[in-house]
């Protein structure tokens, strides 16, 4: 089968300090054969070395030697891997609240947002945090996936109590599409295959999931929208500016407006690695050089000048 564009699910996951969200990662690379056997040799061997009786599937995306040291997760880490169905990247989110803003980040751009539930603390202050973040950003998927099911005997009277409970908290926010999965990232239930230890659920796996819901809403072909993230200055006779064209496409010759300013030029050249193309679209990252030359700077964005950003 051949995987388009269009098949490529974003995917943002968050939760509280240890719930779990780099094991389930780790769990799903592992089980969809996304790791190659060096990767897996180096995070048994860092698994021994840390005293641990089994590997340790969360240090394939715990990658800042500080994160193996504590064994918390600081920054974004990005995976990616494909099924026959779908290719996927997915972002591990900090858990801790001083990098409540990293979680952000990951979901800004997300099809689908993975909350993660301890099944044994249930709902944290950060388990809200994020569950509004993801509303807020109208991520259009968000799936519940109540983690460690083993340490509550995989009982469906504890699941159904978070169920409840989140969607109580729910009810004041705005979800599109909202789930749940019961999992054991740990030892493996739910996650790409069915659990025996949990046949009251009749549910998709979370693989199963992933593969099948529906993903191409969010991106949008039309309104274009390129934010800034490097100026590239060479030298005194070229400046540029590169980032992801986050919806819609632009062609050479195209007329630009920088928001905030509302200053105006031209497209004169577009970039996409290292070829010179005449139009490049969303999902792209491009350097662009305009025919004038106005105080655009990181953060800025630029966008049709009759067709804004609000």
């Amino acid at each position: 089968m051949l995987i388009g564009e269009e098949n490529i699910v974003r995917i943002s996951t968050a939760g509280s300090v240890d719930d779990g969200k780099s094991t389930m990662i780790g769990r799903l690379l592992y089980e969809s054969r996304a790791i190659m056997d060096d990767q897996y040799a180096q995070i048994e061997q860092s698994s021994k070395a840390t005293g641990e009786s089994r590997v340790n599937l969360a240090l394939l995306t715990d990658g800042l030697r500080a994160e193996r040291e504590q064994k918390i997760t600081i920054d974004v880490a990005y995976r990616y891997f494909s099924t026959a169905k779908r290719r996927f990247i997915i972002a591990d989110s900090p858990g801790h609240t001083q990098y409540t803003r990293n979680m952000v980040t990951a979901a800004s751009s997300a099809d689908v947002a993975i909350l993660l539930l301890d099944a044994e603390r249930g709902m944290t202050d950060q388990s809200r945090r994020h569950a509004f973040i993801a509303s807020l950003l109208r991520v259009p998927h968000v799936l519940v996936a109540v983690n460690k099911m083993d340490l509550t005997a995989y009982s469906q009277t504890r699941f159904d109590e978070l169920v409840e409970e989140f969607r109580g908290y729910a009810g004041r926010l705005s979800f599109v599409d909202l789930d749940f999965i019961p999992i054991s990232a740990l030892e493996g239930d739910n996650v790409t295959e069915p659990s025996d230890r949990m046949d009251w659920y009749p549910g998709p796996t979370l693989l199963q999931y992933l593969e099948t819901v529906h993903a191409a809403g969010r991106r949008n072909p039309i309104d274009f929208r390129m934010p800034i993230q490097v100026v590239l200055r060479p030298d005194s006779s070229f400046r540029g500016y590169a980032g992801p064209i986050i919806s819609g496409s632009i062609r050479k010759g195209e007329e630009v407006m920088a928001m905030g300013s509302g200053l105006r030029t031209s497209v004169a050249e577009i970039r996409v690695g290292e070829d010179v193309v005449d139009e490049a679209a969303i999902g792209e990252n491009a350097l662009v050089t305009l025919t004038d030359e106005i105080d655009i700077s990181r953060g800025d964005m630029l966008v049709r000048p009759r067709n804004p950003a609000i």
